[in-house]
């Protein structure tokens, strides 16, 4: 099969889209066939320059601004996707921001900034959708983390986002089966703009590849096709999942 995911005609809405795994996802769904709709808060120039690389795909594209931390905002996007689209066959929930690190440094501001953003961001995303996702019998995908799996003393505020929005993955599951399936993806050391700033270093960053069992860092690109696999007719039997993508750097112990 030269296309084991044909999707043409279908529309496809991203938050978080601009940069990183949110564009290496709304590429991917191009590629596939799908129309496609981003959401971006600050970065616009980055989120046009997607929308032209959707444009030279020969799919339809088109970037929305918005705070994915706001409900508003996220039924915004939906009505534009569905006056864009026609139709909506996936919602990515992908925009997030990093924790604020030990639990000494985390200040009341932090904590809300990241909860609102990586747990209520999703929520609110996927809510506004579940009717749109109905009519299609689509689905939804939750970009969580492994932090949100497995204890880390420096990400307090990142870890418990993240495992909030693995537990919404599950209910929400459950809340809107039998036509609407909703899944995670759990990626670990990923090549984003966040990571670099975790482990700038070459030393740093040099020994997280080596505690990585397959030998090396994860691209955007692992990320979305885990996120296009769930989200394909191929994972038709799968929700309330969250599949791991970390190079098997979970199976070796805690994240450090």
């Amino acid at each position: 099969m030269t296309e084991p995911y044909p999707w043409d005609g279908r529309g496809v809405v991203v938050s978080g889209g601009s940069r990183g795994i949110g564009r290496a996802i709304a590429l991917g769904a191009a590629r596939l066939g799908a129309d496609v709709v981003i959401q971006y808060r600050v970065h616009e120039v980055p989120a046009r320059g997607v929308v032209e690389e959707i444009h030279r795909l020969g799919r339809r594209g088109w970037a929305v601004p918005g705070e994915a931390a706001h409900r508003s905002d996220a039924q915004h996007l939906i009505r534009r996707a569905e006056e864009s689209l026609g139709s909506i066959h996936l919602v990515v929930a992908n925009a997030g921001v990093d924790g604020s690190g030990p639990l000494d440094a985390t200040t009341e501001v932090s904590w809300r900034r990241t909860m609102e953003t990586d747990l209520y961001g999703p929520f609110a995303l996927i809510q506004a959708a579940a009717p749109a996702l109905r009519n299609t019998g689509g689905n939804a995908v939750v970009v969580a983390s492994v932090s949100g799996l497995s204890a880390s003393p420096d990400s307090v505020d990142y870890s418990s986002a993240k495992a909030g929005a693995i537990a919404m993955v599950r209910s929400m599951a459950l809340a809107l089966a039998p036509g609407t399936r909703v899944n995670a993806v759990a990626p670990s050391w990923i090549e984003t703009d966040m990571t670099a700033t975790w482990h700038a270093t070459p030393a740093s960053r040099e020994a997280i590849r080596r505690q990585i069992p397959l030998g090396r860092w994860g691209t955007p690109e692992d990320v979305a096709e885990a996120v296009l696999f769930l989200a394909s007719d191929e994972a038709r039997f799968i929700t309330g999942e969250t599949l791991v993508v970390d190079g098997g750097d979970s199976l070796t112990g805690p994240i450090e």
